[in-house]
């Protein structure tokens, strides 16, 4: 008996460590598209990427490394990149970014952000320019060459 009343309180404690920080998380983790659209409008100045993915899309699995290396190669001060899932289930988002190693903000987007953007395939890339101008939307896999290119004619420099 006793053995069961430790285990039980061992499971109850768990649980209540886990609840509140997975709660914290998916809260901090989560953007609604009025908070993207103020964050585009407070990146003036810089290049804005948003890529939209799912951690079930082998496009996007393949994209994602490519932007880890572009967000490695081009500072912060040029390029404001962003990570928006579109994944429903919160346990299949939450187990990708611990797998993938982002060096980029990623969030988990509402049904607000992809009506926002129409996005209706995915990856999905939206680039603004420094002045807050959508220059370039596409559907499917895009290189990392390829956004540099993108960035580098629409003056990003040579860094981008």
């Amino acid at each position: 008996m006793r053995v069961i009343t430790c285990a039980i309180l061992a499971v109850f404690l768990t649980l209540a460590c886990l609840g509140p920080v997975s709660a914290q998380a998916r809260n901090d983790m989560t953007i609604t598209a009025g908070e993207l659209v103020d964050r585009i409008g407070q990146s003036r100045g810089k290049f804005v990427v948003i890529n939209f993915w799912a951690s079930w899309c082998r496009p996007c699995q393949q994209e994602i490394p490519e932007l880890i290396t572009l967000r490695r190669d081009i500072p912060e001060s040029e390029l404001v990149l962003l990570g928006i899932s579109v994944d429903q289930n919160s346990g299949d988002f939450f187990r990708f970014i611990k797998q993938m190693p982002f060096n980029y903000p990623v969030y988990q987007g509402g049904a607000d952000v992809a009506g926002l953007f129409a996005v209706d395939a995915i990856p999905k890339m939206v680039v603004f320019n420094r002045d807050g101008e959508m220059i370039h939307t596409s559907e499917g896999y895009m290189s990392g060459q390829e956004l540099r290119e993108l960035l580098s004619l629409s003056g990003g420099g040579e860094g981008a």
